[in-house]
């Protein structure tokens, strides 16, 4: 997990793994905390024809505040973006694979982490993992720091409409589709706010059961 405040940019890659394309920081996996996040809808959910488990979802907007924190971390993401569509521009040949006919000329449409809402603040979308049997590996921590173990018959009633929180997201994918390029973010783990937020075989144990998010 990187510090937002001290990122060497230049470390920044997006490399092939695999059948997909991922963003990697110095070798590892690209992942941050967040700053205070608000969860106007809840957790969604998706069954696509391909998946055994139906996919969850939730969409989050910034803290509109401005504080210090906040301004810091909007302005981090911007840069992202800038930085994203310059890294990608410079290595299209990583989309590219025999069997695939995807078009990988160097123009495309970079669509931003937060997307437009309207007249609303604009909206993160943070996945859940799940494991392939169908627990769920991203870690949840309510305002008492106390681990919740979520499942499908728990996860509505716990990511409600309202929630603020942080979380510790990872790219878990960058993306080339019909000439319009993104990324995907999972949630390796997050933790409830006290505080309201301004709103204009056997597994390898994970790192994230235990709280890493700070005050």
């Amino acid at each position: 997990m990187i510090d937002i405040g001290n990122i060497e940019w230049e470390k920044l890659k997006v490399v092939k793994s695999g059948r997909i394309v991922k963003l990697m920081y110095d070798n590892q996996p690209f992942s941050f905390c967040t700053s205070t996040l608000y969860s106007p809808f809840g957790v969604r959910s998706i069954t696509k024809d391909w998946s055994t488990f139906p996919e969850y979802s939730i969409d989050c907007s910034l803290n509109q505040s401005s504080s210090e924190s906040a301004v810091a971390f909007k302005t981090f993401l911007e840069e992202l973006d800038t930085r994203l569509t310059t890294i990608v521009q410079e290595n299209m040949h990583v989309f590219s694979s025999p069997k695939s006919n995807t078009d990988t000329n160097t123009s495309f449409d970079y669509q931003p982490i937060l997307r437009e809402n309207g007249s609303y603040p604009k909206l993160l979308r943070l996945q859940l993992k799940r494991d392939k049997n169908g627990n769920f590996t991203s870690f949840v921590f309510d305002e008492n720091k106390n681990n919740i173990k979520i499942d499908e018959n728990n996860i509505e009633e716990t990511l409600v409409k309202g929630k603020t929180f942080k979380a510790i997201i990872e790219c878990s994918k960058v993306w080339l589709y019909n000439g319009k390029v993104g990324t995907i973010w999972n949630i390796d783990q997050m933790r409830f706010d006290k505080n309201v937020v301004a709103t204009t075989t056997e597994p390898q144990e994970s790192p994230y059961n235990k709280l890493m998010i700070a005050d």
